[in-house]
């Protein structure tokens, strides 16, 4: 019964951090602990303690007197996680670089062909999940799974950008794609010069377009600084 509690309250957590991360509720929106019991079909006890940790998270707001509301996008914190994921995962790459199998390179491969047919399929969800396996497979190649685990803490405000940007503007999914590609092929030609150019070079297209998202959804953002409002590289 105990197992089977916590079960319930990992199930609740997971899927509603999930929808939270994958815009399916909004910046702003205000829930309530009884819709989301029923939309999980889960009891209203394991959604009031999943709550309690994505408040830990930074992902929603609970007002006394008001309600419970999805956070807005925090621009400061998405930045320092851009900054912080650039810097470590030059280091993975290079890492994962000297320990490539050919057994990885091609699970690998079929990754990057499951990403264009998400592509042709217009599947921003599958496509985002394939992105964010794509990358990890290099952290575990190179024995970093830890850190992974690590990054997907501080990674939270930078994805759920990531995700917006990715559902508004599906004319650059070929973009990653072909980055993918690229940065699969250093790696397995053990290129290192190229490895270090092609990894920061895509990390860095993570916050492009920010002005027209931000001009787009004024509401979901905060901590917006006036570079954020052009298209500078930062």
């Amino acid at each position: 019964m105990q197992q089977m509690t916590k079960n319930m309250r990992n199930e609740a957590y997971s899927e509603l951090r999930y929808r939270i991360m994958h815009n399916k509720f909004i910046p702003g929106q205000k829930i309530s602990e009884k819709t989301i019991s029923e939309e999980l079909g889960i009891g209203r006890t394991p959604v009031r303690e999943a709550i309690i940790r994505i408040e830990r998270d930074g992902l929603i707001d609970v007002i006394p007197q008001s309600g419970t509301y999805i956070s807005q996008i925090d621009m400061e914190k998405a930045k320092d996680a851009r900054f912080v994921r650039q810097n470590v995962e030059v280091e993975i790459m290079l890492e994962a670089t000297a320990k490539m199998t050919e057994a990885a390179y091609r699970e690998q491969k079929v990754n990057l062909r499951e990403q264009a047919v998400a592509i042709q399929k217009e599947d921003p969800d599958t496509f985002f999940d394939l992105d964010e396996a794509f990358h990890h497979r290099f952290y575990t190649i190179a024995d970093r799974d830890n850190i992974w685990d690590w990054l997907q803490t501080v990674n939270m405000q930078l994805n759920r950008f990531r995700w917006i940007r990715l559902k508004v503007n599906g004319l650059n999914w070929q973009t990653i794609l072909q980055q993918h590609e690229s940065l699969l092929d250093v790696v397995y030609r053990r290129d290192l010069e190229d490895v270090r150019f092609q990894t920061t070079a895509h990390l860095r297209l993570m916050l492009q377009e920010r002005k027209y998202l931000l001009d787009k959804f004024p509401g979901y953002f905060m901590n917006v600084s006036p570079s954020d409002k052009t298209d500078l590289d930062i």
